[in-house]
């Protein structure tokens, strides 16, 4: 099923104005000129979607930005709102922005201009529509800026409300996945970082921070033992030493550790009656080298790498790194090599199917349990308030982020918004179909690029998607 909803507001209204050349002189030096190929505002699904293209043409000197400010001014209340900044930044000034600035203007637009090459801008934003907004005007205002001083370079009026302009409507399309009647297969997950005498495996629980770690073990268990919803179908425990000592003691020490966390959970109340599955997987030389990514402060690292993700054997590259990087290995062997004696487990459990009334309650206390279509089922409940409609499909995607039918129901959220950078990346997790390629065509039509909107709308309606006639109709109003 696609969605074909469009609401009081979904309409366009476009004024192409092609510039010349633009410069704002205070001197031939600080010009930067540049030209304004195209600029369009248009109202979309209540929302004001503003869309620039620009060429800078002149070079930023070494120590300077450019800073284009867009802003939408109603000319007689003075009325105004604001939208992100433009950075057009020197290679000098670009570093300078990634590590000062970036934090204080996260939703800018900053792009470095490389000499001698003309760097093109494209630049779409949106903001909640309000009524004073049918006198607005687009202004850009520009500013020369190295660090914090900056200097006013002046304005121009980049577009303006056609009110003669047709209306018109969008419509971004979306899929529901197909009936799953699969099983429902969960994991719930942790690890534990349980504490042995040397060289030694027996469970002592109240040994150092055992009670801690058995107790999360514990937690997790409970988690799905306590689901009237779902049936234990196993446990699995990974067990792994540091990669120190000899690599045939590990694995012998990794395999009767982990038998004995098994032994020891099927004696007690923490996963009694549950049958699991334990090994001893010996040194967690795949845990080090992540470690070894992630730590910037570690002495030697690169060295440590090196030798740690080489084809040498598990006693080689230990041996190497005490001679050849001892500084490091120290470090790491005092720092790191304690997270890596860890246990891994999960808890597996199949989970029954649900009515609609249950998905809602089960939704909001433990949503992992529903499938995509319980999940799409639910949503659809609510296809006529966009506000529940899509905060469901919100939540579902912190849990399904790389899912493609989601992504695309999401991407359909942000062009009847007009975020259109978002929009373009959910649709990059969207597997080819062409449903994809319509809303690539309405981020075309948002962008301004009538000629590539109406070509991806064609293919669209070539495969099949309906609605892909009653867009090239709308085109047809401003061709």
């Amino acid at each position: 099923m696609i969605n074909t909803k469009s609401g009081k507001w979904l309409l366009m209204l476009f004024l192409f104005i092609h510039l010349p050349f633009l410069a704002f002189a205070d001197d031939s030096k600080f010009d930067y000129v540049m030209r304004v190929n195209r600029s369009t505002m248009a109202l979309v699904d209540s929302n004001v979607v503003v869309s620039l293209q620009i060429t800078a043409i002149q070079d930023v000197p070494a120590a300077q930005s450019v800073v284009l400010a867009p802003v939408l001014v109603d000319t007689l209340t003075h009325q105004q709102v604001a939208f992100p900044l433009i950075f057009i930044n020197s290679r000098n000034q670009q570093i300078q922005f990634d590590r000062v600035l970036k934090n204080e203007y996260p939703d800018a637009l900053t792009l470095r201009k490389k000499k001698g090459v003309d760097l093109n801008i494209d630049y779409v934003r949106s903001v909640k529509y309000e009524p004073w907004m049918d006198r607005a005007v687009l202004k850009l205002h520009k500013q020369s800026c190295a660090c914090d001083n900056r200097k006013e370079r002046g304005e121009l009026i980049a577009a303006v409300w056609d009110r003669e302009a047709p209306t018109v409507n969008l419509f971004p399309v979306y899929l529901i996945p197909p009936a799953d009647n699969s099983e429902k297969v969960r994991e719930e997950r942790g690890s534990a970082f349980l504490c042995f005498e040397v060289n030694k495996w027996d469970i002592k629980p109240g040994y150092m921070s055992n009670p801690v770690e058995l107790q999360k073990i514990h937690n997790s268990v409970n988690i799905v033992r306590n689901d009237s919803n779902v049936t234990i179908r196993k446990m699995t425990i990974e067990g792994y030493a540091s990669p120190e000592g000899s690599y045939a003691h590990n694995i012998e020490l990794s395999e009767n550790r982990t038998e004995a966390l098994k032994n020891y959970l099927m004696m007690t109340n923490i996963a009694k009656d549950i049958y699991i599955e334990a090994s001893g997987k010996g040194e967690n030389w795949e845990g080090f080298l992540q470690y070894l990514r992630n730590g910037n402060d570690i002495p030697e690292r690169n060295k440590l790498f090196s030798i740690a993700n080489s084809s040498l054997s598990p006693d080689e590259k230990e041996r190497k790194m005490r001679k050849e990087a001892p500084e490091g290995f120290a470090y790491v062997l005092r720092n790191g090599f304690p997270a890596l004696r860890c246990t891994n487990y999960n808890v597996i459990y199949i989970v029954r199917p649900f009515t609609l009334e249950e998905s809602e309650a089960v939704f909001e206390t433990r949503p992992i349990n529903l499938n995509l279509n319980e999940i799409y089922r639910l949503a659809e409940k609510y296809a006529n308030n966009q506000e529940k409609y899509y905060s469901i499909i919100r939540k579902a995607y912190m849990l399904y982020p790389n899912d493609s039918y989601i992504n695309l129901s999401l991407s359909c959220e942000a062009i009847k918004k007009g975020e259109v950078d978002q929009a373009v990346e959910y649709l990059r997790k969207v597997n080819d179909c062409p449903e994809k390629t319509m809303n690539e065509g309405l981020i075309a039509w948002l962008r301004g690029d009538k000629d590539t909107a109406i070509r991806l709308v064609e293919q669209a309606q070539q495969k099949g998607v309906r609605q892909a006639y009653d867009q090239l109709k709308e085109f047809e109003k401003v061709k």
